[in-house]
């Protein structure tokens, strides 16, 4: 297969596959699994901008994000980085699902799992689905969110819902504000 017939291959079967990981996102909420229903954490429902930091000694900006979650437990994530980055390649938009752990007071737990694909290029020669699981909170109060974010890869033709599958490739974490009307 040329290359050009694997770009096109990709360029057709990649909304198709991104509609297959909204649904596994979807049924994956619906379960909800341990914690509570959504219905308790409806105020952490929405889209906010995140500052994203490394997880290490140096504290440095990595980038900024969009992260939405719905009501119907599905999360969304945009980052500024997707054009690709010193040690990445570029990437797409990313789809998954987020529950609830708890809820006391102002403060909401939860956790999310996105996936995304990194697209081929003469750097990164190797097309891989990357993971990204989600341990934040939602302070009320003050409409933030905050917590860490790690990044697993595998390959294209892995399991990224397989744990034995991944492969750590980053960590940070992120503070955030929820977008609101003017």
């Amino acid at each position: 297969m040329t290359k050009l017939q694997r770009c096109l291959t990709l360029v057709v079967l990649a909304p198709a596959i991104a509609a297959a990981a909204t649904v596994v996102g979807a049924s994956s909420a619906g379960a909800q699994g341990p914690g509570l229903p959504l219905s308790k954490c409806l105020d952490a429902v929405g889209t906010y901008l995140t500052t994203n930091y490394a997880k290490d000694e140096s504290g440095k900006f990595i980038s900024r994000s969009l992260i939405s979650l719905t009501n119907g437990g599905h999360a969304f994530f945009t980052d500024s980085g997707e054009a690709g980055e010193p040690g990445f390649g570029p990437f797409s938009d990313g789809r998954g699902a987020w529950r609830c752990l708890s809820k006391e007071k102002s403060l909401t737990r939860f956790v999310a799992t996105v996936l995304d694909f990194t697209f081929i290029t003469p750097g990164f020669p190797k097309q891989l689905i990357g993971r990204l699981d989600i341990d934040g909170s939602f302070d009320a109060a003050a409409d933030k969110l905050s917590g860490t974010m790690t990044l697993y890869l595998v390959p294209i033709d892995g399991d990224p819902l397989k744990q034995s599958d991944l492969k750590k490739g980053a960590e940070g974490t992120f503070e955030a504000q929820k977008v609101m009307t003017p």
